[in-house]
């Protein structure tokens, strides 16, 4: 426990309220009024008349050790009772209400409630010397009793520090001298935080931070700081393995040492909702499975002493000795940031502190309602547009797939038995050649049918592990077939003749509706599990590196994704992403800024948005499965 001085009291009188005290007093004819020069604060409590030296004040030991408390016991007759009497300490000779008036702050205090009892100072504050303790009344200075005073001796022995200041990783000494009587094998010196929790009243409240023996009457004693955070810290000199305090205690500081390690920012200034990353790099020796970066406004509450004054905004843990860190900036509003890189869970600077800037996304207008069709879906939860604009649907609750004009006219519905047969179909796409690629998610495969619907092939594995729940398809120009398989958290790759190729799995959780842009890079729904982080769309390289995420925000109205169901790109390069949970698409740039929401309100809202297409002239269509039809949204730009 850290020492603390109690607090002090200062002055709250005027001269006219003592004269009118004086007057009072006098009036009253008491023996004390001659004394009294200040009138107390006015109280409820407060008694009809100013009482005088009416009752006690002692102690039962008028000198005590450093450290060990001191106590008083009092009494007062009913009539001087007030909830605000209260004892204080001051030097001796010093400023205290000699003359019953305040002359300074006291040193410390107490408040006093009862007729009687007892009132218990720490000395912990209180230099070795001379005191003087007053019982006064009601917030005032009119003694209650006649002062008591006191002495605090020190301890018997001597403890010093060669230096007040230390850098962190410094040696620390310490000088001590006991006299022989007081030499035991098992004195020690202890190390405590200040204010913390040492031994102030020399009893144990909580372990030190560190500790050596000293066996001798006098010597040093040296201690490392490599593991003390930066900060204030208190020594105590200790008695046989005990807490009686052997000298006074003596404060000291460490000092943050400089870092050692680099932090760089890969930009400077980012538009929200893009992703930032941190290159990194420390000794071999600062290596901890819990250091870490973490992010906060500038100018605000970072550990700019290297300590904590508040949480970071947002962290990533960082356990190698170097690489790189990257953060989504979604839930950063606009303004200033810092990065620091702190050492094992703590505030230890590992290298100087990085700054950088989040700007506002320039406002892009929604895409608007358009047209419905789909009269007569049970469950549309796959879309794909083909090269003729033609709309391609699953109705998962009619265990089908169905085939619009760009206009909503119905032109085929294809529902197969046998091998053919689908069960609960999901996500659905088309290859360069025509071919139906579906998302067979109650039979846990992808079935292809050419395009008249005849059945071509089913996929059940991939890597020698049956598809669980596979939710996601997509081709590429090459024809090679993408699978979300959700239940197995990753992405396979299948040749053109259905050969299995790879599987990406790198940060997926619940990965759903696919797209793929002009250079092959996958573009995931994943709707997240605990342990791989929030529901985003995941940019995946063909090779499966992680390459951006998108919809990170804590606010769905900043591009915030619950369980996000698919996902289409246009040519523009814009990202439209479908949330089930809030009945409604996004749309980001594909860089990660969130530009808008679109589907909530109005003659197109949605319910259960599950997927979504965007079709070679720009149109955007989307499942709409809570109201079992399909919605046509025309983008901004062509408006």
């Amino acid at each position: 426990m850290a020492i603390q001085l109690p607090r002090v009291r200062h002055r709250v009188r005027t001269g006219l309220a003592t004269l009118l005290a004086l007057l009072v007093l006098a009036a009253l004819g008491s023996a004390s009024a001659t004394a009294a020069t200040s009138t107390p604060r006015p109280t409820a409590a407060v008694a009809a008349t100013t009482p005088g030296v009416v009752g006690t004040l002692s102690t039962s030991s008028s000198s005590v050790l450093e450290g060990q408390p001191v106590t008083f016991s009092y009494s007062l007759p009913a009539s001087a009772v007030v909830s605000n009497n209260w004892i204080g300490i001051y030097s001796n000779p010093g400023c205290g209400p000699v003359d019953q008036v305040e002359d300074c702050a006291s040193t410390a205090y107490n408040w006093v409630t009862n007729g009687s009892g007892t009132s218990s100072f720490s000395t912990s504050g209180l230099a070795p010397g001379s005191y003087i303790a007053y019982f006064l009344y009601a917030n005032g200075y009119t003694w209650l009793a006649q002062p008591v005073p006191f002495t605090v001796t020190a301890p018997p022995g001597t403890l010093s520090v060669q230096n007040a200041v230390v850098t962190q990783g410094q040696s620390l000494s310490f000088s001590y001298s006991l006299p022989a009587a007081k030499v035991l094998s098992n004195n020690w010196i202890g190390l405590y935080s200040n204010p913390g929790n040492g031994p102030v009243n020399q009893v144990y409240v909580g372990a030190s931070t560190t500790y050596n023996w000293v066996a001798d009457a006098s010597g040093t004693s040296t201690f490392s700081t490599a593991h003390l955070a930066p900060g204030k810290y208190i020594a105590y000199l200790l008695y046989d393995n005990g807490y009686t305090w052997l000298a006074s205690p003596v404060t000291f500081t460490v000092q943050p040492a400089a870092p050692s390690g680099t932090l760089t920012a890969e930009e400077s200034t980012v538009q929200q909702g893009q992703q930032i990353t941190f290159d990194y790099g420390i000794p071999a020796g600062q290596v901890n499975s819990e250091n870490w970066v973490g992010l906060y406004s500038n100018p605000g509450c970072g550990p700019v002493d290297q300590v904590s004054v508040c949480g970071s905004t947002t962290y990533n843990w960082v356990t190698d000795a170097s690489g790189s860190t990257t953060f989504s900036t979604g839930s950063l509003a606009p303004g200033n940031y810092i990065a620091y890189f702190l050492y094992d869970n703590g505030y230890t600077w590992l290298a100087k502190p990085v700054t950088f800037t989040v700007t506002a996304v320039p406002p892009v207008a929604p895409p608007t309602f358009k047209a419905a069709f789909g009269t007569g879906l049970g469950d549309p939860q796959g879309i794909a547009v083909d090269a003729k604009n033609d709309v391609w649907v699953t109705d998962s609750g009619r265990n089908r797939y169905q085939e619009y004009s760009g206009t909503g006219r119905l032109l085929h519905s294809f529902s197969r038995s046998g091998v053919g047969r689908l069960n609960g179909p999901t996500a659905i796409t088309l290859d360069r050649a025509g071919n139906v690629y579906v998302a067979d998610t109650g039979d846990n495969r992808v079935v292809e049918y050419t395009a008249k619907g005849a059945f071509v092939r089913q996929y059940t594995t991939g890597g020698g592990t049956a598809l669980s729940r596979p939710q996601g398809v997509a081709v590429d120009t090459a024809g090679d077939l993408f699978v979300g398989d959700t239940g197995n958290s990753r992405v396979l790759e299948f040749g053109p003749t259905g050969a299995y190729l790879k599987s990406l799995t790198s940060g997926l959780g619940r990965p759903e509706g696919l797209s793929l842009d002009a250079s092959g890079d996958v573009y995931v729904a994943d709707s997240g599990l605990d342990d791989a982080g929030p529901d985003q769309v995941i940019e995946l390289s063909p090779s499966g590196t992680v390459l951006d995420r998108v919809g990170g925000s804590t606010s769905s109205s900043l591009g915030g994704l619950s369980n996000p169901g698919d996902v289409a790109l246009d040519a523009s390069g814009h990202l439209f992403v479908t949330d089930p949970d809030f009945s409604m698409a996004m749309e980001f740039n594909t860089d990660g800024p969130y530009l808008n929401e679109f589907g909530a309100v109005g003659s197109g809202e949605l319910a259960n948005a599950m997927a979504i297409a965007v079709a070679p002239d720009g149109q955007i269509y989307v499942a709409d499965s809570g109201n079992g039809r399909v919605v046509e949204f025309t983008p901004a730009s062509a408006g």
